[in-house]
């Protein structure tokens, strides 16, 4: 996915979501200090990797570091132990088993012989399906007020491809290696200037 196109639908999945604000919340909490050989504590070994590869895909390593090396993964799963309890954590981890299994039965190849490439244009997929039929979003919001009963198949997908993609480019755009090494960042700040104009191509300064 194209990650200035992918700012500016940040939020387009958090919209619909009637508990974003407490996933967001717990990643504010959240160590944004990435783990080398990260040990899961809220995923599955097997659902750790297939985080990391959608995280991938959904920001994949350019010119500039990618999800995994940014370590997203790790600290969605750290977020989603904090709020395990909480029935959006077990409609993330049931929507990613949705999206494994359609991915498997849709693409040519199966997930876990995908490419980078290959779960990029899977995700790209989803948006262009939301934009080309609103009422997939609007029947996933109604379903979202309703707090009784099963959550269809539809549902959990919808709601783990939304979230996933605004909650990797939130962790990674407030991670400490691209806070401190991509975007513009001044730990030491001496001088307030606002209104400065903005050049073309220039990054926003960094929030770490």
């Amino acid at each position: 996915m194209e990650r200035r196109e992918a700012l500016k639908n940040i939020g387009f999945g958090s919209a619909a979501l009637f508990t974003s604000s407490m996933l967001f919340g717990a990643l504010q909490g959240c160590s944004s200090a990435p783990t080398v050989d990260w040990v899961p504590t809220f995923f599955t070994p097997e659902e750790a990797a297939q985080l990391e590869k959608i995280c991938e895909g959904i920001c994949p390593p350019t010119s500039t570091p990618g999800a995994v090396e940014a370590g997203v993964p790790n600290y969605l799963d750290q977020s989603m132990k904090v709020i395990e309890k909480h029935p959006e954590a077990d409609h993330f981890r049931k929507g990613m088993a949705v999206f494994v299994e359609n991915f498997d039965k849709n693409q040519p190849v199966k997930f876990n012989k995908a490419t980078t490439e290959q779960v990029t244009t899977a995700i790209n997929e989803y948006y262009k399906k939301y934009d080309s039929d609103p009422s997939i979003l609007k029947s996933y919001r109604e379903s979202a007020s309703d707090k009784a009963g099963e959550k269809s198949a539809q549902f959990l997908e919808t709601h783990f491809v939304t979230q996933v993609v605004d909650s990797t480019f939130y962790a990674y755009f407030t991670s400490e290696l691209v806070g401190e090494t991509v975007m513009p960042y001044d730990p030491i700040p001496v001088q307030y200037q606002g209104c400065l104009p903005l050049e073309p191509g220039q990054m926003s300064w960094s929030n770490v």
